[in-house]
Formats: C-alpha cells, structure tokens, sequence
C-alpha cells in the first residue's frame, strides 16, 4: 500500500472515530468525575485559580477550561458539553497514533486494523467524549510509545526528546502516569539496546536487516550479557533525552497553569481541600515550602495516596465488595467491556506467540520486533491496576487497550505472513467489532460484550457496569416529563440539579420513608446494600454504608408495588404511601 492510500484509510478511520465521540459529547448526561474537573477548570479560566480538585493534574482542567464561556450556563449539562469540545479531538489522536504505531511495527495492514479497532471500540468512544482523563493520558502514552518505537528504528535523538516530552504531557494528565515513567524508561532503554528489525522483513528472511553497529550482528540478539552491556550504554541517552525532558515539561505545564494563582489562594485551597485528611499537613507544608508548580503535584499524590488506600473505595465485584480490591477485576472487565472480537483477537494473539515463540530463534526476533514493546507496556500497565486497592471502573485501565490490540496485530502480522491474507483476517475482525458495537449504539460506557450477555447481562458482574455515572439522567429527566408518575425521587451517585430542578424532581431520597411516589434507584446502589450485608470489614466508610444503605433498599422494596429496569443504570420503584408512624400514646415522653 503507497503511503497516500494509507494515510487516506486512515484519516477516514480518524473522521470516523471523532464523528463517533461527537456524538457521544451529546448523547451523554454529566459523569461522575465531570463536575468537579469542570469547576476547577472554571477557576482555572475566570476565578481564583487552580485552588480545587487535587485529586486531577491540571491538563485536563486547562483544556476543559479553555472552552468555557465566560458566564455559567444555567443548565449543568450546557457546561458539561462545553467543556466535553476538545476531547474527540483527543480520542481522534489516540486513533491515530495507535494507528501509527502498530504500522510502525508491523506494517499498513496492522496499523489500519488497530486504528479501526481503537475508534470502535464503545467504551473508549464513551469516555473518549467525556472530560476525564483516562483517555487522555491513554492518548500521550501511545504516542510517547510511538515516538520512541521510531527513535529506535532510525537511531533519532529528536524521536526520544519528542517521547519524553510526550510522557510529560501524560503526567501532567494521570498521576498514575508518574509512577509508570520508571517502567516506561527501563523498556526504552531495552529497546534501544535490542536488535533492530525493520517492521517490512518478511518470516521467510528473503531480507536481511543491515548491520548498524555490533548489537546488529548474527548473534548478538537473545544473549542476555550483551543485552545488558547495550543496555548500560543506551542508559545515558535514556536518562537526558526522556527522563529529564518527561520532567521538565511536567514542570512548565504545572508553571504555565498555576501562573494566575495567588499564594494565598493556593495555600487556602490546598489547606480547604485536604481539610480533615491524614496527608493535611503534609499537603500545607509542601504548599508553604515549594513552588506551586511543584506543591500542587506533591499534594496530588499524596491525595491520590490517600483515597487509593485500602478501606477508602468500595470495590464491587462478582456481588461483593472490598476495601482492598480484586486482583482479576481488571482483565475481567477488560474481557466484557471490549467487543467481543477484540477479546478474541488478543486470546488468539497470546495463543500464537507461544506458538511462535516455540517455533526457533527466527520467529522469537520477528514476534519481539513487532510485539514487545506494546506488549510489555501494555501488560505492566495492567499487572499495576491488578496491584491497586481501587476497582471502581474499567477506564483506569484504558491504556491497556490499544497497546494490546497494537501487540495483537503484530503477533498477527509474524503468524500470517501473506499480507492479503493478514489483511482479510483484520477486516473480518474489524467488521465484526463493528457490527456488535453498532448494536449497542448509545451504550457506550455500559457496554458489555456478547461473552457477558450484553448490558443486561452485566450488573451483576462489575461497578463500572451498573454504576451510575450519570450518563442515563437525561433519560431519566425525559421520562418524568412525560408524567404519570407522581412526586418523584432520585438514589443515586450524582444529580445534575439543575436538569432535576427543570422537570421537577423533588431530590434524593435517601430513606425509606421518602414523600414520593416514584423513585428512580441506580442499579449500583442496589446492588451494592445486597453486597454491603453479607461484608463484616470494620473499615470506617464500610461500617457507615451497612448503616444507610441495606436499610434504605429493603425500605423501597417493601413500599414498591413494581420494580422495573429503567435503561442499564437504573431500576423504577413504583412506591405505595409511607406507613403513618403512630401518634405517641398521651402523657408519654416525646
């Protein structure tokens, strides 16, 4: 394929791609994480400054921000979708550069089919149009990947310098970016030490690749001492071409954003936010004692710290719950938030590299020069989400998804050497994906795959599968203004007030006993009183749950005259009267 039919395929996949998350910036109701990036992007824009939200780095709240209006707009969701404008831009990149990369290891075919699988896959379109930052340090991450995958293909220094900038933008995007910047470096180092094998040399071997310098030469791959001598010389560049520039750029970005910040409003903020919390001290020490640049970030790891410990979430999993999470939550719900035939292609991938693997010292080099780098970013990344105390959504392991689908195909790419036939069988996956993701449409981030059922088939399986993020209240609103259900009530996670207040919702009921005649109850909620039961963590926060929430759902239930499932997050009690709660007989105590 000549570099302008690829580029023309691939910018198509691209304008798909972003069509898809547009659509999604719309569709969508405010998420979870949303409002608070949003008021702290408005500060950032028009107030005080940077004084709120710590839990986030600040590249997600300078480019929400950005496209703000000056004044509020009176519905939640009309800021929402204006701070939602720069994210299918993102996820178009992400596209792009997932593209870019797997070509880069495996040629046009493999790179057009893992673009097209990126763009659409539903549960990276939906939060690709969402003001989160999963997909944006997914899209920084890849990218870094890419530049550095090139670096090492053509000896550029300019290639490395531009992937550790790149990193810098990731951790100014995810703290859990910042952490991951010592595996990322070690796996650069290995790949600038490793034989170079240029992504076109066919299995057979009709070519050769030339010899660069002696890490070229017949042998020298697979002997671990020479490795590592390489290894050692590479470290250098490494360290003053990646590390550091992945540094200074998270330090100008950090400058740049708290630039119109005031101490004084910095220092109230960072005091405001960790108020009540073990890391306070610590927090307003660092304020007091470094730049704000640098404070900020120190004090947003150190809140990240702080509600990443065990006992601070509930992780919801197979109808239970754990202050310290699941090890298997991850590539479970992996497993059933991807369409099923990206599951299947990454199975058959790790299927076929053993095959390959066991097949002669050929085949292991070919297998490693198109599968390694994606793979063990990829696999790092996941063992690190499998490692944390926090289950509360497939997105925080979103980065795992294109570096393995780019894995995928260039497993792929080494097992069917024929390029026609490679290309068939990426099409068919592609399309099959296609088709499945197109039957779920306006499912995006409930999603769930046909090994699982499908979103009806879910609940019961994962938070991020039922939890109500919020993106169904729209429905919700639509629903009430049809009327004929009364006084009615929300028991949810998050409420845009304003779109409640505009159809009359009378507000969250949060007991048994609620003035209203119908009640919309997230599915996450309900099923986590079932959870919360049969727990007996003595863990403060769990201990607080067991004493609302059991207690709140057997109240409903008992008042519900019918409970019906409303959309994929939500059930519809319809409620008899409460009780009358007896006088007090005369001459008792009050």
């Amino acid at each position: 394929m000549s570099r302008a039919r690829f580029a023309a395929a691939l910018a198509a996949v691209i304008l798909l791609a972003f069509l898809g998350a547009e659509r999604a910036r719309f569709s969508l109701w405010t998420t979870s994480d949303e409002p608070a990036h949003l008021a702290a992007a408005r500060e950032w824009r028009y107030g005080p400054g940077m004084v709120s939200n710590f839990e986030h780095p600040v590249l997600m709240k300078v480019l929400g921000g950005a496209f703000l209006p000056r004044e509020t707009p009176a519905m939640e969701i009309d800021e929402t979708r204006a701070g939602r404008a720069p994210m299918p831009f993102v996820f178009a990149g992400l596209v792009l550069v997932t593209g870019l990369l797997a070509r880069a290891l495996a040629g046009d075919a493999a790179g057009l089919g893992a673009a097209a699988l990126v763009a659409v896959e539903p549960t990276l379109r939906g939060h690709g149009s969402l003001v989160q930052s999963d997909v944006l340090v997914t899209f920084f991450l890849v990218a870094a990947a890419f530049a550095l995958e090139y670096a090492a293909r053509s000896g550029s220094r300019g290639a490395l310098l531009v992937s550790g900038v790149l990193y810098g933008f990731a951790m100014s995007a995810k703290y859990s970016a910042f952490p991951f910047l010592a595996v990322f470096a070690v796996l650069a180092t290995l790949r600038l030490a490793s034989r170079k094998i240029p992504s076109n040399v066919e299995e057979r071997g009709r070519r050769r690749p030339k010899r660069a310098n002696n890490s070229t030469r017949p042998g020298a791959r697979g002997k671990p001492l020479h490795l590592l001598r390489n290894s050692l010389r590479r470290l250098p560049n490494v360290l003053t071409l990646l590390v550091i520039p992945a540094f200074l750029t998270l330090f100008i970005i950090q400058f740049l954003a708290f630039a119109d910040t005031s101490n004084a409003a910095f220092r109230a903020g960072i005091a405001q936010a960790f108020k009540g919390l073990p890391q306070e001290h610590a927090a307003v020490a660092l304020a007091r004692t470094f730049p704000k640049s640098i404070a900020a970030y120190g004090a947003g790891l150190l809140f990240v710290q702080g509600v990443a410990g065990p006992g601070e979430r509930f992780n919801y999993f197979f109808g239970e719950i754990s202050g310290k999470g699941y090890p298997l939550y991850f590539p479970i719900a992996l497993g059933i938030k991807l369409t099923t035939a990206t599951v299947l292609l990454v199975l058959a991938a790790l299927v076929a590299a053993g095959v390959l693997a066991a097949r002669g010292t050929r085949f292991r080099g070919l297998l490693a020069a198109r599968a390694c780098l994606p793979a063990a970013l990829g696999g790092a990344y996941l063992f690190a989400a499998c490692a944390s105390n926090v289950n509360i959504g497939v997105r925080h392991a979103l980065p795992v998804v294109p570096f393995a689908v780019a894995a995928a195909a260039g497993t792929l790419r080494t097992l069917v050497p024929r390029r026609r036939t490679l290309a068939i069988a990426l099409a068919v996956v592609v399309l099959a994906a296609t088709c499945e993701a197109a039957l779920r449409l306006g499912r995006e981030i409930s999603f769930g795959n046909l090994l699982c059922g499908g979103p009806a088939g879910v609940p019961a399986i994962l938070s991020d599968s039922n939890v109500d993020w919020g993106q169904e209240e729209g429905k919700i609103f639509e629903r009430v203004r049809r009327g004929d259900l009364g006084r009615v009530g929300l028991t949810t996670l998050i409420v845009d007030e304003s779109g409640a207040r505009a159809v009359g919702i009378a507000g969250q009921a949060m007991t048994p006993d609620a003035p209203v005649d119908t009640v919309f109850f997230s599915r996450f909620l309900w099923d986590l009183a079932a959870a919360a039961e049969k727990n007996s963590d003595v863990y403060p926060k769990f201990v607080w749950l067991r004493g609302w929430l059991p207690p709140l759902r057997r109240g409903l239930e008992a008042r519900a005259t019918s409970v019906e499932p409303f959309g994929d997050t939500y059930l519809l009690l319809r409620l008899r009267p409460p009780a009358a709660v007896p006088s007090s007989p005369p001459g008792s105590a009050p």
